[in-house]
Parts: structure tokens; C-alpha cells; sequence
């Protein structure tokens, strides 16, 4: 599903069909290096001011890329603490 997007992005003459595949591409930013690759040139590069913006949503960075990183769980505060002995 990866491939035939980065090439619409990269190669569709219509910019509604580039604009629709960065929200594909942007599904796997966080997962393949060559899906942030394809936007942060498309931020910068693309003809299309609609592309550029919605390509930099989910680039990394972008307010997109931001709010959909994956999250680390906090250490569990029990594991950090000292064994205690029963008495």
C-alpha cells in the first residue's frame, strides 16, 4: 500500500490525488523512513501550496507527525524502588 503512494505523491500530475496520498503516506511516517523522506521533500518541493501544507502536517515535526508518534510507557514507579525485606 506504501509503494503506490509514495509514487502518486511523487509523480501524480493532479494535486488533489498527490494531497490525498500524503495522508497515506503520512500512515507510516513513524514505521519507514522513506514515507518521512517522501513528505519532507513534498513539504518543500511540491508544486501545489495545498500538497506542500498537507504534506508538512505529517512530516516530521508537522502538528500531525507530533500528535500521532507513538508514546513511551513511563516506568512503573514499584520497579525503580528498593527491594523491602519482610520482616
Amino acid at each position: 500500500m506504501l509503494e503506490p503512494a509514495l509514487r502518486h505523491l511523487a509523480t501524480d500530475p493532479d494535486e488533489h490525488v498527490r494531497a490525498r496520498a500524503a495522508e497515506l503516506v503520512g500512515r507510516f511516517v513513524h514505521t519507514d523512513a522513506r514515507a518521512a523522506a517522501a513528505l519532507e521533500r513534498s513539504h518543500t518541493q511540491d508544486p501545489s501550496p495545498t500538497v506542500r501544507k498537507k504534506a508538512g502536517w505529517y512530516a516530521p515535526g508537522g502538528t500531525i507527525h507530533t500528535r500521532t508518534r507513538p508514546r513511551t510507557r513511563p516506568r512503573s514507579r514499584k520497579h525503580d524502588a528498593a527491594p523491602t525485606l519482610m520482616p
